[in-house]
């Protein structure tokens, strides 16, 4: 998520300072309104579709459109800059139109605001868009109702610089106060509830400074207090305590199914300043197909009910589905013609629309299904070069061992993905180098766990010396190939010298 881009970086100068012991809440910007009996709500179970809903954009002043050194923020784009604006409620009434004819239950602001008086945009654009659904309403039209994406990323990137420790009550009170002042932006009747109790999803517990299972109880305690109901709490798996369900952030690189689903279109933020390159091929909309087919083909007794999609228009990183220059309305279109599926409660084969793959190959010439993943500043750089007569990769030393090198490869998740079964594997190698390798990989092995499942040992293939090419080929059960391997599915791994590799393929085996 953009959340640590140039803009927020921009805030302070420094970061880390702690809580005052006295910290107090300001006054709310809006009502604290309680919900009366007869307030709309999502029942628990019901198949429902969220998505995360940046609304941070403001073309007049250039803000998350053009970054500071006047170069394009944007990785996709909208059609018009005329009128993108988070305090344009014509802006939104299109955004959350486009939601519903998506078939998108739940818009869920991406919300950066803090629990003092603090005039931003992300305060400031929730009266339009509150205003932008009450309009859409009262034409007939329908609208997404709005939960709250909590941003905590505020809990370390914020203007008085201090590093939040949610363990101390000052700290609960702020992470409970940042909760409160978006709900008293949003009148009831525009609240996305579950069971009568208002929508909450949490980002990473990274930025806190501590944080303990006493949150969320204590939170709830302080938000019936004032509303008069509980929160519907939805965190990251890396939050302590208990939750009413959990995700995980990076259902747009790799589907996340988990007690709430999370699955997006691809992901490129090439945009973004300062990060390494990092890009989920969108694959014309075959990546995004595949998560909503994972999804589907589960037993709808046993799939996930709440679903994340991730995300409707995150520009900067390039997860958006939203109607944009680069694709117009294609994910629009994707979407609800799967949404209306996950309503429906239909399962589908899992080949619905996703042919597999049964087999997958690469070398330097070719990459059809399986591709070498260069780690230039991890431990796996790569050289490219002809040996004796072919095209051929080759490891480097890296940084973090002077011993040990890889080559990483990701496998198509056409071929297979989170999956458990028997692969073959063969590899054209260079009989030269080392004394060896060995091929580790992302396994389901059900005797490991943690490292060794994600690095599961494969068989050791000797090097004569002969300085001739040859081929290996080793079968390996329990592949499950979820990218848990450093992002990658498997690599290739020598020690004290470099392995010459010219191909890699892998085909199914026999059970």
């Amino acid at each position: 998520m953009a959340t640590t881009h140039l803009f927020a970086m921009l805030l302070c100068a420094t970061f880390g300072a702690d809580l005052p012991a006295d910290f107090q809440l300001s006054p709310p910007p809006g009502a604290l309104e309680r919900a009366g009996a007869d307030a709309p709500t999502f029942a628990a179970g019901a198949p429902l579709v969220a998505t995360s809903y940046f609304y941070w954009y403001d073309a007049e002043t250039k803000f998350h459109v053009v970054d500071p050194d006047g170069t394009d923020a944007l990785t996709d784009h909208p059609p018009t800059l005329d009128g993108f604006s988070y305090n344009n409620a014509d802006w939104h009434a299109q955004q959350l139109a486009d939601m519903a004819a998506a078939g998108i239950d739940v818009a869920l602001p991406v919300y950066w605001g803090v629990p003092y008086v603090e005039k931003t945009w992300s305060d400031e654009g929730l009266p339009p868009m509150v205003a932008a659904r009450e309009r859409l309403l009262r034409q007939g039209k329908q609208a997404p109702r709005l939960g709250m994406f909590y941003d905590t990323s505020t809990l370390q990137y914020n203007s008085r610089n201090y590093r939040v420790d949610l363990t101390t009550p000052a700290g609960r009170l702020w992470f409970y106060g940042t909760i409160r002042n978006f709900f008293s932006l949003i009148p009831a009747r525009h609240r996305a509830c579950i069971d009568g109790k208002p929508l909450v999803l949490l980002y990473s517990a990274h930025f806190a400074k501590q944080v303990d299972a006493e949150l969320i109880p204590a939170v709830r305690r302080m938000f019936r207090d004032d509303f008069g109901t509980d929160l519907y709490v939805v965190k990251m798996r890396d939050w302590p305590g208990e939750a009413d369900s959990e995700y995980q952030w990076g259902g747009a690189i790799a589907p996340q199914i988990h007690d709430t689903a999370a699955i997006g279109p691809g992901y490129d933020h090439s945009a973004v300043p300062g990060r390494a390159p990092l890009v989920r091929p969108r694959d014309d909309g075959r990546f995004y197909q595949f998560g909503w087919t994972r999804l589907l083909a589960m037993d709808p007794a046993r799939r996930p009910w709440l679903l994340h999609l991730e995300t409707w228009n995150e520009l900067h990183e390039g997860t958006d589905i939203c109607e944009t220059v680069e694709y117009g309305r294609k994910y629009i279109e994707l979407t609800r013609r799967y949404a209306r599926k996950f309503h429906d409660r239909r399962r589908i084969d899992p080949a619905e629309g996703m042919p597999r793959l049964e087999q997958v190959a690469a070398s330097p010439e070719k990459s059809e299904g399986l591709k070498l993943v260069p780690l230039p500043d991890g431990d796996g750089p790569v050289v490219d070069g002809t040996v004796a007569g072919r095209q051929a990769w080759s490891t480097k030393e890296n940084r973090h061992s002077p011993v040990t090198r890889y080559l990483y490869f990701d496998v198509d998740y056409a071929f297979l993905y989170d999956g458990d079964e028997p692969v073959e594997v063969t590899v054209g190698y260079f009989d030269d180098g080392p004394d060896g390798f060995r091929l580790q990989y992302d396994s389901s092995d059900p005797e490991l766990s943690g490292v060794g499942q994600q690095f599961r040992e494969g068989p050791v293939q000797p090097i004569q010396g002969s300085k001739t090419w040859k081929e290996a080929r080793f079968v390996v059960p329990h592949a499950r190939f979820a990218g848990r391997a450093n992002g990658c599915d498997f690599r290739l791994a020598c020690s004290n010298a470099d392995l010459v590799v010219g191909h890699v393929s892998i085909r199914r085996a026999e059970k």
